[in-house]
């Protein structure tokens, strides 16, 4: 007796994997009569080039970010409709960092002052954003929030993948190098680090007056990031 086909897939669903690691998808028959075939399709574009298809498993032997989406199994023995299953892999990735301080130093109409807010927000895009989290360090040295020093390690007022550190009360002995240092709990991926100077003065700009502030930035790369500018 003919009857149509029935799928299991044996992957969880979605899966999380970092870039260049090989990924197998296992998909098989449960029913169906004649045997059904089965069949892999890619929901957006096709299969990677360098995908292996062997019966019902797939496998993307070094799997990059452009790999990620929905793969779908499909078995059909054209009894009734063809039967499918699908999985969403994601590619962890961490990019984009970028900062900014508010009041803005860079804004001739606007500075920072001694007994003031000051707030330092650090952003940066991440793939799963639910893996994302934020470490806040003074001079090398590990922060916590505390009543002068409020993090708050996300912003519902802007863009996923925000932190800020709010300096109340700016006094001298606040003065020094902040890094926010964005990671993924999954691991596999590089950490991106962002450095902000909050200074008297920099060697790079005319002496503040007395009882202001100027600031300047610098990635933990080689090459020096601007505000506002991509790592």
């Amino acid at each position: 007796m003919k009857t149509s086909p029935s799928i299991k897939l044996l992957v969880e669903d979605p899966i999380v994997v970092n870039p260049g690691e090989a990924i197998t998808l296992a998909c098989v028959t449960t029913g169906g009569e004649p045997l059904p075939t089965l069949t892999w399709v890619r929901a957006v574009g096709a299969l990677p080039e360098k995908t292996v298809l062997k019966g019902g498993t797939l496998t993307i032997p070094a799997i990059t970010s452009d790999d990620a989406g929905t793969y779908s199994c499909i078995a059909n023995n054209n009894v009734g409709n063809p039967a499918k299953k699908s999985t969403n892999i994601i590619v962890r990735a961490l990019k984009k960092g970028r900062f900014w301080i508010t009041p803005d130093p860079y804004h001739k109409d606007d500075n920072i002052q001694i007994g003031r807010e000051v707030k330092i927000s650090c952003q940066v895009e991440a793939v799963p954003s639910e893996e994302l989290t934020f470490s806040w360090f003074k001079n090398g040295r590990p922060l916590r929030s505390s009543e002068r020093m409020v993090i708050t390690q996300t912003d519902p007022d802007v863009s996923p993948g925000t932190t800020n550190l709010d300096i109340i009360d700016l006094k001298f002995t606040d003065f020094g190098t902040y890094t926010c240092v964005a990671s993924l709990k999954g691991g596999g991926i590089s950490d991106i680090s962002i450095d902000v100077n909050i200074s008297s003065s920099t060697g790079e700009r005319t002496p503040a007056t007395p009882g202001t502030l100027t600031s300047c930035a610098r990635r933990s790369a080689s090459s020096p990031a601007g505000r506002g500018s991509p790592l």
